[in-house]
């Protein structure tokens, strides 16, 4: 939707046809959408429903009424399976299995996994050691996770605070919200009067007294006089730096002096799996980053004609390889036609029908094939499409996209937008062993977007160089 949006704004989207109205959504915010497209000069057409605003309004009012009751239907249904002692969904915790009882699915405990779950909960009240600490025993005794995934604070502390090993099963916790600038549903915890619980002691693998002797443990060993952590939002360098060893993403380390807080980047394998997982010690903060990136646009922008200049040669090179992946995007959709035309000659023979199987085979490899030239066609239509063919075109793409970037560095003003930003402009970076910032050199195999929208971090990385950005 966010996609189809942008290429609505963009001019690329004449007429829009859904089978029915409520292919748009179920929502009030549907109204809007269909608003948004049209005010961008797009044609809503329903196939079933035509194109009338009227008869889109009620249609679109019925579907809102008719989601709203299979929420609350399907929400009372998990319930009432809850209350029958059934799983309501998604991976059983650590230590459990999934099993069938007539027609409920319920939980059953794991004999091996709930085994390490005791030794996890015994190990951590007996003994004088952190959870960090735990999960490198659990890694270098070769036990693995569910998922084949090496031990983690993170797992370790999901067993230790889940009051599922003692019986204690609970319902409705968290919901699911939308986030409309990612496109994505974020899990949201919900206020601790809506959550359902009740009691199995078939599920129960540690005594209460284990559990709470637990709970106290990791309570006394949090930080003296800190308070609940609230939620974070994204730090402007978050899923942008990379580390140039073992290539993790860097997380963004928060510390504190008499001075102030800090936040440093550093390896989040090595911070979250410990020392042994990757040799890199860099750190680099945060603060200190963000003046530079600072520094370098500002630099950029009093000079456009030098990086205009820069930008150039490159980009002239970027159409050279679009020449090139155009010839071959153009051999390979014909070797699918020479191949489309040797498989139709299989179907259309006569004997050929008398193999049912191997005429199903040859069938399923055609629509592969078809698949396979759509989208090669797909690319070619897009790079042919490329407004950027002349020495003229270049200019005027790489001019926009300076003036592009100037504009949205004027308009930040929080940190995600600093981080959409960076995302666009300059791209992934690399946190050497010396604690130094390079550009991450893309696949160009693996980048599909347009000659113009590439130049867009083009423009970035011409005063990115790591040298230049090295701290």
């Amino acid at each position: 939707m966010l996609r189809l949006l942008e290429d609505a704004e963009a001019g690329k989207i004449g007429r829009l046809f859904v089978y029915k109205y409520d292919r748009l959504g179920r929502s009030a915010e549907t109204h809007a959408i269909v608003a948004q497209l049209e005010e961008c000069g797009v044609e809503v057409i329903s196939a079933t429903e035509g194109k009338d605003s009227l008869a889109r309004g009620v249609q679109l009012v019925v579907a809102e009424h008719y989601s709203r009751l299979l929420a609350e239907n399907t929400r009372n249904g998990l319930l009432q399976r809850f209350e029958q002692g059934a799983w309501t969904g998604g991976p059983p915790p650590y230590g459990y299995q999934l099993v069938n009882d007539g027609d409920l699915t319920k939980l059953a405990i794991d004999d091996v996994e709930a085994d390490i779950v005791r030794s996890v909960f015994r190990t951590y009240r007996t003994e004088s050691i952190g959870s960090k600490a735990l999960a490198r025993c659990l890694r270098e005794r070769g036990t693995a996770t569910r998922k084949g995934r090496p031990w983690s604070y993170n797992s370790v502390m999901s067993i230790l605070r889940n009051p599922i090993y003692i019986g204690k099963v609970i319902y409705n916790q968290r919901r699911f919200k939308l986030v409309k600038s990612t496109g994505r549903r974020v899990p949201q915890m919900k206020d601790a009067g809506e959550h359902v619980a009740r009691q199995d002691e078939a599920l129960r693998i540690i005594s209460d007294e284990d559990f709470i002797a637990i709970q106290a443990k990791i309570k006394e060993r949090g930080r003296s006089g800190s308070t609940l952590r609230v939620k974070k939002g994204n730090r402007p360098f978050t899923g942008l730096v990379f580390c140039a060893v073992c290539g993790s993403p860097c997380h963004a380390r928060r510390s504190q002096n008499a001075r102030g807080v800090y936040y440093y980047l550093v390896c989040g394998r090595r911070q979250r799996l410990g020392k042994d997982c990757c040799d890199s010690k860099a750190s680099l903060r945060e603060d200190r980053l963000i003046k530079k990136v600072t520094d370098t646009f500002m630099s950029m922008f009093q000079d456009t004609r030098a990086i205009i200049a820069e930008a150039l040669p490159v980009a002239r090179q970027m159409l050279r390889s679009e020449t090139e992946e155009t010839r071959r995007l153009q051999n390979e959709i014909g070797k699918c036609d020479r191949k489309m035309a040797d498989l139709m000659k299989f179907v259309q023979d006569p004997e050929f029908a008398k193999a049912p199987e191997a005429r199903k085979a040859v069938i399923r490899e055609i629509g592969e094939v078809e698949a396979r030239r759509e989208l090669m066609q797909t690319q070619l239509v897009q790079l042919k499409n490329n407004p950027c063919q002349s020495p003229e075109g270049l200019v005027k793409a790489v001019s926009r996209a300076l003036a592009e970037a100037k504009e949205s560095w004027t308009n930040i003003t929080v940190p995600s937008q600093m981080r959409e930003f960076l995302g666009k402009f300059v791209g992934e970076m690399l946190l050497g062993e010396d604690g130094t910032i390079a550009p991450k050199k893309a696949n160009s195999a693996e980048d599909s977007s347009s000659t113009e929208c590439r130049l867009f971090r083009l423009v970035a990385g011409a005063g990115f160089e790591p040298a230049t950005f090295g701290l």
